[in-house]
């Protein structure tokens, strides 16, 4: 399954925008310079962009785009956007994440039943991608 691909920036904490900083605190913040992530969607939370990626410790997360670069900007062929008056004001990503505020929120919140879909859909993906190379 074809999914958009970032790399880590080497980013230095101190150079941050404070729009970007609030939402990245260092030590929270799990992964590697020049590691490539599979996005797995995309929002936009007060005025900030959001990739979820699995992180350097296998955790569902959201974090600033701007700490990454695109490498491949392949959109998966089921993935949906939304966009809302409150926040978060975009939500792109499969149904189960982007098709309301509410099924964001439970994934942001990591509700037992959107984790176990999210994992299911990164499993499948995983093997997908074994399959083709």
């Amino acid at each position: 399954m074809a999914t958009v691909i970032v790399v880590a920036r080497a980013v230095d904490l101190a150079s941050y925008p404070e729009s970007i900083a609030k939402f990245a605190t260092p030590g929270q913040v799990f992964v590697s310079s020049g590691k490539r992530y599979e996005v797995r969607a995309i929002s936009t939370f007060e005025g900030v962009l959001f990739m979820q990626i699995v992180d350097d410790i296998e955790s569902p997360a959201w974090l600033p785009a701007w700490l990454f670069d695109v490498i491949d900007p392949t959109l998966p062929a089921d993935w949906i956007c939304n966009a809302f008056r409150t926040e978060p004001t975009f939500l792109m990503g499969p149904a189960f994440i982007a098709k309301d505020q509410q099924a964001y929120a439970r994934m942001v919140e990591l509700e037992t039943e959107q984790v176990t879909r999210f994992w299911k859909r990164v499993s499948v993906a995983t093997a997908s991608s074994r399959d083709i190379t």
